[in-house]
C-alpha cells in the first residue's frame, strides 16, 4: 500500500520531470533516503529528527506545504507506534539462569563508604574548632589593643602659652593632679611639666600593680599586657608589683627599664629628685638584763656570860 505522503512527494518530482539524482544535487539529501521518503519507510531515514528535516527541505524544494507534509508525518508515525505489537519477553529457562552471570547492584551504604564519611566528618569538625580558636585569639587580641571608653583620653598636643601661664589661685593653691590613664601606644609619652613627677607604667604581660600618688592609692589590680598607664604627683609616685619582669617604667619621659627580675616583688618611689627604693628597716631584739642576785644576811653573833 503507497503512503499517501510518499505518493505526494513523488508524483510532484514527476510532474517537474525532475529525477531524483537531479533532486539530490539541488537538496543535498542522498538518493537512498529521496526514495525512503517516497516509498513512506521512515524506519529506513537514521532517526524521526533527521526524517523531518529530509521531509521538509525535499517539500519546499517541490514547491509543497511543507508544514501540512509535518503534521500528516507525526499522524502516520503515531498511528504506527500505536498498532505495533508488543513484544513478549520470555522468562528464561533455569538452565539458562544458570549460565548466566550475576551482576550485583552497587549497594549504597558500604564499609568503605561510611569510613571515608567519618573520616571527612571528622576532618571536618578539627577545621571548625581550629577556625573558631583562631577567631577568639583574634578577637581578644583586637579588645585589649583597643583604648578603654571609660578612661579619659591624653592630650598629645602641645598647649598654648596662655593655658601655660600660671593663675594666682593656682599659685597660692595648687589643685590636685588627677591620673591620666589611656592606652597609647609605647612610643608616644607624656609631656610633664618640670615641677611634677610623671610616670608610666606600661605592663608587659599580665602582671598586678598598686600605684600611690602623693600618698593616695589610686590602682590596684591586675595589668593586661600592652596596657599603658600615666600617672602624676606633686610629691611621689609609689609603685608595687608582684613581678618586676612584668612592668616597664618611664620616669619623666625617660625609658628604666623592667623594675626586676622573673617573679621577683618590687616596691618603687619616684620623686622630683629621682627613684627611690625602700629599705626594709630590721626590729630592735631587746635584751633582757640580767636580775640581781640577793644579798645573803649576816646574823650577829650573841655573846654569853661566861665569855
Amino acid at each position: 500500500m503507497m503512503n499517501p505522503i510518499g505518493e505526494t512527494l513523488r508524483e510532484s518530482r514527476e510532474r517537474l520531470g525532475l529525477t531524483l539524482d537531479e533532486v539530490e544535487r539541488n537538496t543535498r539529501i542522498r538518493t537512498h533516503h529521496l526514495a525512503a521518503l517516497e516509498r513512506g519507510d521512515w524506519e529506513a531515514l537514521p532517526s524521526p529528527v533527521q526524517a523531518r528535516g529530509f521531509l521538509r527541505n525535499y517539500a519546499v524544494f517541490l514547491g509543497l506545504d511543507a508544514d501540512a507534509l509535518l503534521l500528516n508525518y507525526a499522524d502516520d508515525l503515531q498511528s504506527r507506534r500505536n498498532t505495533r505489537p508488543l513484544k513478549v519477553l520470555a522468562r528464561p529457562s533455569p538452565q539458562a539462569r544458570r549460565g548466566q552471570v550475576t551482576i550485583r547492584k552497587p549497594r549504597w551504604l558500604s564499609i568503605d563508604i561510611l569510613v571515608a564519611t567519618t573520616v571527612s566528618l571528622v576532618v571536618l569538625v578539627v577545621l571548625v574548632w581550629g577556625a573558631g580558636r583562631v577567631m577568639a585569639a583574634l578577637r581578644e587580641d583586637t579588645l585589649q589593643a583597643l583604648p578603654d571608653p571609660g578612661l579619659p583620653a591624653l592630650q598629645t598636643s602641645a598647649p598654648d602659652a596662655s593655658e601655660l601661664a600660671p593663675s594666682p589661685a593656682a599659685t597660692s593653691a595648687p589643685p590636685a593632679l588627677a591620673e591620666l590613664s589611656p592606652t597609647l601606644p609605647p612610643g608616644t609619652l607624656p609631656v610633664a611639666p618640670e615641677n611634677v613627677v610623671s610616670v608610666r607604667l606600661l605592663a608587659e604581660k599580665r602582671v598586678w600593680v598598686r600605684v600611690l600618688v602623693d600618698g593616695e592609692e589610686r590602682l590596684a589590680k591586675r595589668l593586661a599586657p600592652g596596657e599603658a598607664l600615666d600617672f602624676q604627683a606633686l610629691s611621689a609616685v609609689e609603685v608595687t608589683t608582684g613581678d618586676g619582669s612584668g612592668l616597664r617604667v618611664f620616669y619623666q619621659g625617660e625609658d628604666q627599664g623592667l623594675l626586676g627580675g622573673q617573679g621577683e616583688v618590687v616596691l618603687r618611689i619616684w620623686t622630683l629628685q629621682g627613684a627611690i627604693t625602700p629599705t626594709s628597716t630590721v626590729t630592735p631584739t631587746v635584751t633582757p638584763s640580767p636580775r640581781a642576785s640577793p644579798t645573803p644576811r649576816v646574823t650577829p653573833a650573841v655573846a654569853t656570860a661566861e665569855d
